[in-house]
């Protein structure tokens, strides 16, 4: 028999938070809605007060208000019709369809940003949310730092590294990664993000990567939308583009901060088992995620509703409404059954993501499948 953490009874486990899964979707209805449509406006007033102030001078408004409706497109509205969150409520419009959303050319309307939609869906949703710690997920924190851990980095290296990382990692991992999975499988191939292959300007993977992700984006926000405002002047053209090219840096270490420590920490495992059935599998989502400090409007929306990892792990499909619901729940049967729940303030969660990253600590690995006391006993 394998050993585990705690007992637990599985599937009684799972059978209650099957219950949850049910009583969560019934609930779900015109509020849900209406919650979305007043997320989406206030994203795009964020836009236009960034870019109406954006000719005037290098300025901390017009800086704020863009990272935030970047931010805020990608990881509340982007990500949330990427799942099918709202595209099966009556009356939801057809952009909330996740077929039809930002396919396309609408792509420019939508959701114009480094990573392709489709592949953004194939790497996250798929691979990463339904093989959450293991080997084929393609964003467990510490699998990306052998390198360093096998050096001789001095320390203070290592930290710089994490800075740089936070910085760029948008258009220099998170585009390439996933458009890579995506291509991976279509072409029944195993290229690593570290490859020449995908690199070298000799390849053709290279020129995949820079014709669907870095040049269209690049394009349309920094060519295109700073052109507009030379029909005031050069001096305002450039006053964008500079304003712009700021927010992006915002953009970047404010996703990196919010997305990338849910899943990291020496107090979340990884596994090297993928969960025999559906109990397990909501096990492996509570005990490898971690939520942040939950509740409010203005938190929920700065933190990109991931406060609410382990919920949205559980139910990929949920609406940010639902979260709520789901937050307390979640934790009064996980205590019933003595499953461990983290949850800490997003500055907490961010030191034990750079402890992992600097290899100053590891992630546990999980001791295999867990058994019920019905199945043990």
């Amino acid at each position: 028999m394998q050993t585990t953490p705690f007992d637990i009874d599985l599937k009684a486990f799972g059978a209650e938070i099957d219950q949850l899964r049910k009583e969560l979707r019934n609930n779900i209805g015109a509020k849900d809605l209406a919650h979305f449509k007043n997320i989406e406006r206030v994203v795009w007033l964020l836009a236009l007060i960034g870019l109406l102030t954006a000719g005037f001078g290098l300025n901390l408004l017009s800086i704020i208000t863009l990272a935030a409706a970047s931010f805020a497109r990608w990881a509340i509205v982007s990500h949330h019709i990427s799942h099918k969150a709202y595209e099966k409520i009556p009356g939801a419009p057809r952009r909330y369809d996740s077929k039809f959303y930002a396919r396309g050319w609408r792509r420019v309307v939508h959701w114009m940003d480094w990573m392709t939609p489709n592949a953004w869906h194939y790497e996250h949703d798929i691979l990463h949310h339904y093989s959450l710690g293991e080997q084929a997920d393609p964003d467990v924190p510490q699998n990306k730092v052998d390198w360093i851990r096998d050096s001789s980095m001095p320390m203070f290296l290592r930290y710089l590294f994490v800075l740089g990382a936070a910085m760029l990692w948008k258009p220099f991992y998170y585009a390439i990664n996933t458009l890579n999975a995506l291509l991976n499988k279509q072409e029944k191939t195993n290229i690593d993000l570290g490859s020449w292959e995908l690199w070298s300007p000799m390849n053709k993977r290279f020129w995949v990567v820079m014709w669907q992700c870095w040049l269209p984006y690049i394009s349309f926000r920094f060519v295109f939308l700073p052109s507009l405002f030379l029909l005031h002047s050069p001096e305002a053209a450039l006053s964008a583009l500079l304003n712009l090219l700021v927010a992006e840096l915002v953009i970047n270490v404010w996703t990196y901060v919010v997305i990338t420590p849910n899943h990291a920490g020496s107090d979340l495992y990884v596994f090297d088992k993928h969960p025999a059935d559906r109990a397990s599998f909501y096990l492996h989502q509570i005990v490898g995620s971690a939520d942040y400090n939950c509740g409010g409007e203005v938190r929920d929306f700065m933190q990109g509703y991931l406060n609410y990892q382990i919920e949205h792990h559980l139910f990929p499909d949920l609406t940010l409404l639902q979260y709520r619901v789901a937050h307390s729940r979640v934790r009064e049967i996980c205590a019933k059954h003595g499953v461990p729940v983290v949850e800490e303030s997003i500055a907490k969660r961010l030191v034990k993501l750079v402890n992992i990253l600097t290899c100053k600590e590891h992630q546990p690995l999980w001791p295999g499948v867990v058994q019920s006391s019905e199945q043990t006993a």
